[in-house]
């Protein structure tokens, strides 16, 4: 004889659904549906990263573009001791959007290029453009270094502004 799991063993009646089980079956389609919408539309953006590398569109073509970008980097003023000037750039645009988390928000981008000046400047020189996208507002700053030498100058006000803070930073 085959028992069957629908029937209640003490009574040999047909078991009854509690209400929260009639409940469930009939809305889990919409359960699921939602399920699928937040996991589709809203984890991914909980799950990017928010880092900084992430939102930095780097421009350069070849290794003596890449050592420019490097130099420009970790340049840590003239005594060689401190924060270092993307840190000190980081810290800088952090500070000019108080009220916000700048360098998280979705609209911010930084671009890197390079662009080789040996014609005009001499061997090793080259000219790296950092661009700073918010959503309501756009810096620049150039610097010509030397890749030989690892000498920075600053080719407009924003860049030597930013070396002057370095160059005296304590």
């Amino acid at each position: 004889m085959v028992k069957h799991s629908d029937i209640d063993k003490e009574n040999n009646q047909p078991k009854k659904e509690s209400d929260l089980v009639k409940f469930l079956k009939k809305r889990s389609f919409i359960y699921l549906a939602c399920t699928v919408f937040f996991v589709v539309f809203f984890v991914p953006d909980m799950i990017q990263p928010d880092n900084l590398e992430s939102k930095t569109i780097l421009n350069l073509a070849d290794d003596e573009q890449k050592v420019a970008w490097e130099i420009i980097k970790s340049y840590k003023g003239t005594d060689d001791e401190g924060s270092n000037l993307f840190d000190m750039l980081t810290l800088q645009i952090e500070n000019a959007y108080v009220s916000e988390e700048i360098l998280k928000h979705k609209d911010t981008k930084l671009e890197i290029s390079a662009s080789d000046i040996q014609d005009q400047k001499g061997a090793g020189f080259y000219e790296v453009h950092l661009t700073v996208k918010t959503h309501d507002n756009v810096r620049e700053y150039i610097w010509n270094v030397n890749i030989v030498t690892e000498e920075i100058a600053s080719a407009n006000n924003g860049a030597k502004k930013m070396l002057n803070i370095v160059d005296n930073y304590d």
